[in-house]
């Protein structure tokens, strides 16, 4: 077998399966979780965990470098409305926004960067704005 070929099949594929463990870092500490689900999100995937934490895919160790985010105008309006709805639910809740790995961090950092991504380009090009 060459080279290649062994390093190749050593690699895990992407994205994890269901039932795998995951490591992530969160601030500078490294935790564990096993997957239950990967769902897109606005910008990029999530991935819920079994315990209920979730995770976005970039914190995951052993992410590709090279995933791509999704473009904002592929966004419909009913999503974004969805979005905006569930983060409204949220705060009439009263859920705590200092837990980064409860679903409303995850929202609210999803909804953050398509808002950001979608008015980058505007400050791009000022002209286009006027």
């Amino acid at each position: 077998m060459s080279p290649a070929a062994d390093s190749t099949e050593a690699r895990p594929s992407w994205p994890p399966r269901k039932g795998d463990k995951v490591f992530f870092k969160v601030n500078r500490e490294i935790k564990v979780g096993i997957l239950k689900e990967v769902r897109d999100g606005l910008v990029w995937r999530d991935f819920l965990l079994v315990d209920g934490r979730i995770i976005a895919e970039h914190k995951i160790i052993g992410c590709p470098t090279s995933i791509t985010w999704r473009d904002p105008d592929t966004v419909s309006d009913e999503e974004r409305r969805s979005w905006e709805k569930q983060l409204l639910t949220m705060s009439r809740a009263e859920i705590d926004p200092h837990d980064r790995e409860h679903e409303l961090w995850a929202a609210l950092t999803q909804y953050l960067a398509y808002t950001y991504l979608r008015f980058k380009r505007v400050k791009a090009s000022p002209r286009d704005a006027a």
